[in-house]
């Protein structure tokens, strides 16, 4: 977070060096990022006691699909790294798949309780996908990136719709208990 936070007051600082390697960095860690949260992922999965595996294990999805979405946005990023309007929005929105976790647990712990468990994630969902519409609209058309933004979101959309349907398909369930057993 804090290097989304240092890299454009690098460039306004006309600090473009330091930009670069720092960007480096980011992308290091990125990709660091990415490999512990799947690592994480299937540690969780493989620790939970039988009866919790049968009930829960199933939504190993959305922390997998957050992990996807971060680093899709995140190669898109250094795609786009000469296009600064392009690559600035792209690493932007490597922040929104952190936005279900903090939603999720912030809604849970000082929320009132809901009727069913994946109705926590909507909130997070909603504003995923409501920044990736507003951006879109209000990127100018023709400008490069627009379209490759446009595909990021449907792809992201689908993604996050994906959670209310993916972990009750028993060919999930069965790739998530193949996978536990690794």
């Amino acid at each position: 977070m804090l290097l989304l936070a240092v890299q454009p007051m690098l460039l306004r600082s006309r600090r473009r060096r330091a930009h670069r390697g720092l960007g480096r960095v980011g992308v290091g860690l990125g990709v660091a990022f990415v490999v512990s949260s799947v690592l994480l992922a299937g540690h969780s999965v493989r620790r939970m006691p039988a009866d919790l595996f049968a009930h829960e294990g199933r939504f190993v999805y959305l922390p997998l699909a957050m992990a996807l979405l971060f680093a899709i946005a995140l190669a898109l990023a250094v795609h786009w790294r000469h296009v600064p309007a392009a690559h600035g929005r792209f690493m932007a929105c490597t922040t929104l798949p952190l936005l279900d976790p903090l939603f999720a647990r912030l809604l849970y712990t000082h929320g009132p309780a809901l009727p069913t468990p994946w109705l926590y994630q909507v909130p997070a969902f909603t504003t995923f996908g409501i920044v990736l519409a507003l951006v879109w609209h209000r990127w100018p058309a023709g400008q490069p990136g627009r379209d490759t933004w446009a595909g990021y979101g449907f792809a992201a959309a689908a993604t996050l719709a994906g959670f209310f349907v993916v972990p009750d398909l028993t060919a999930w369930q069965a790739v998530v208990a193949h996978w536990r057993g690794l």
